[in-house]
């Protein structure tokens, strides 16, 4: 019997889609990520179940939209949490399972406690303990992004066995912490979580090479605050990098008043933001958003060598041939686009739309860049289906293998992404085809319809104008159906008599 392929899964967190050299980035080359999309598919049109990370990563655990797994929004933590994981089936299936850095399917005040158990660890508890979790059999987990926490979980005890002084590099643990603080970072690159993530996921590979397996590698680059490590930082071509168009006055007059609130009210722009997450206006960061770029491009530019040294071991380790390698990020950010930054409920391709790449070159035949439908829901369908697990409950993906095999010339017709800011109000689902993107957002009474081809930075509202009522009539039904069709299928019914 064949043995199944190998699964590395790597995930970037809030990485936009255009930040690669296949989509013409500016300011660095990205020759590993490039060579993923060259020598196997860049899926250009690809899109994450919602712009926020709990959600879209609980979703590629379980392979449900999180209106369906509960755990819809940053902060929160699904209750109950999903007994059935992706990888636990992989599990069952022969695989060995692991996990390093970022997991944040919980809110982060609950995580320590959930992987001990549902009660508060003990101090040394991570200097012991590496899972099981979530079906992962082995984790080294860390939280938090760049300065923005004080490490913990594995991260902090792989410091702490160097007998790393770490107070200077995380502002946190004193009285200076800036959550806007942009520009060079005075960690040094070799015990940064990006560094740490990577020598993980190579000494796996390098321990596994006679049992099929599923990595996943969970980076939190290149989410803010915009700090990089050198030589990174100043690797960029800072007199090339991307620029994208600030707040344009009056571009929000035709949209539901929730972009108005964002943008203009101190209570919404705030940290408070009313509970809204995760967009905001930072005039601060719009007047640093040279450093802020540069910042974002190192950390790429870092997290595409690290990929790289990955590929090496996979090939090192005799593992290439038979293992699929996906790439992606969790959500996108806008960076100052339109005047916000962040991502979440404006319902821009910024932060919806994020890169997919996919490197396989024994398992399917198609190449280059790509432009089918695509959800990051699909994944977990796809891993499922190439690792011959045919007895997992449900997923609400489509499996990508017949696309990647060249049996079909599309996916879908179009995908869905949800978005609920919190528990009692802005509910938005977002339906977007190859051609436009229909949002739907309670408790506005006004939508949002774009034609993406000819306003792809979605500046002219057309939900209200006479000429497109027919077309948001259908769009609205397509997405009734589509999430009919998504709908997953439980228990057998039984009859009687």
């Amino acid at each position: 019997m064949q043995r199944p392929p190998n699964l590395l899964f790597i995930i970037t967190d809030q990485q936009r889609f255009d930040h690669l050299g296949l989509k013409g980035l500016t300011g660095i080359k990205t020759p590993n990520l490039d060579r993923l999309g060259t020598e196997g598919v860049l899926l250009d049109r690809s899109y994450c179940p919602s712009p926020i990370c709990t959600p879209t990563r609980l979703s590629m655990l379980t392979g449900l939209y999180p209106s369906h797994h509960g755990g819809y929004s940053i902060g929160v933590s699904a209750d109950p949490f999903p007994e059935t994981t992706i990888p636990g089936a992989l599990k069952q299936k022969g695989y060995r399972t692991a996990l390093f850095g970022k997991t944040h399917f919980v809110a982060r005040p609950d995580e320590e406690a959930h992987m001990a158990g549902g009660t508060e660890p003990q101090e040394g508890f991570f200097n012991s303990w590496t899972g099981p979790y979530c079906g992962f059999e082995f984790i080294q987990a860390s939280t938090g992004h760049t300065i923005n926490h004080k490490p913990s979980m594995h991260y902090r005890e792989f410091l702490e066995s160097r007998g790393e002084d770490y107070t200077p590099w995380f502002p946190q643990l004193g009285p200076d912490y800036d959550h806007d603080l942009c520009g060079a970072w005075n960690i040094p690159a070799e015990v940064h979580d990006t560094q740490w993530v990577a020598d993980c996921t190579r000494a796996f590979i390098r321990d596994t090479p006679d049992q099929p397996w599923y990595c996943w590698a969970a980076f939190q680059d290149p989410h803010e605050p915009h700090v990089c490590p050198e030589p990174w930082f100043s690797q960029v071509n800072a007199d090339n990098m991307p620029e994208l168009e600030g707040y344009r006055e009056g571009e929000f007059d035709d949209k539901p008043e929730i972009y108005r609130k964002l943008h203009e009210e101190p209570a919404y722009a705030g940290e408070d933001a009313h509970g809204i997450p995760c967009v905001r206006k930072k005039s601060r960061l719009t007047r640093q958003r040279r450093d802020a770029m540069q910042a974002t491009l190192g950390m790429v530019k870092f997290l595409d060598h690290q990929v790289g040294e990955i590929m090496k071991t996979l090939e090192e380790t005799g593992q290439a041939d038979h293992t699929l390698v996906v790439f992606t990020s969790d959500h996108g950010e806008l960076h100052g686009h339109h005047g916000y930054w962040g991502k979440g409920l404006t319902a821009y391709e910024d932060c919806q739309r994020v890169p997919l790449l996919i490197w396989g070159p024994q398992l399917f035949s198609r190449r280059g860049i790509c432009n089918p439908m695509v959800s990051l829901v699909d994944l977990p369908a796809t891993f499922l289906k190439l690792a011959g697990v045919e007895d997992y409950p449900h997923t609400q993906g489509t499996d990508l293998l017949p696309y990647l095999r060249e049996e079909t010339d599309d996916v879908q017709e179009g995908v869905v992404v949800e978005c609920r800011a919190n528990r009692s109000e802005y509910n938005q689902i977002s339906y977007i085809t190859q051609d436009y993107k229909l949002v739907v957002t309670q408790p506005e009474e006004q939508g949002e319809l774009y034609h993406l081809r000819e306003d792809p930075d979605q500046y002219r509202n057309l939900w209200s104008h006479t000429d497109y009522q027919t077309l948001k009539s259908d769009l609205l039904e397509q997405l009734l159906r589509t999430r009919m069709r998504n709908e997953p299928s439980y228990t057998t019914r039984f009859t009687f008599g």
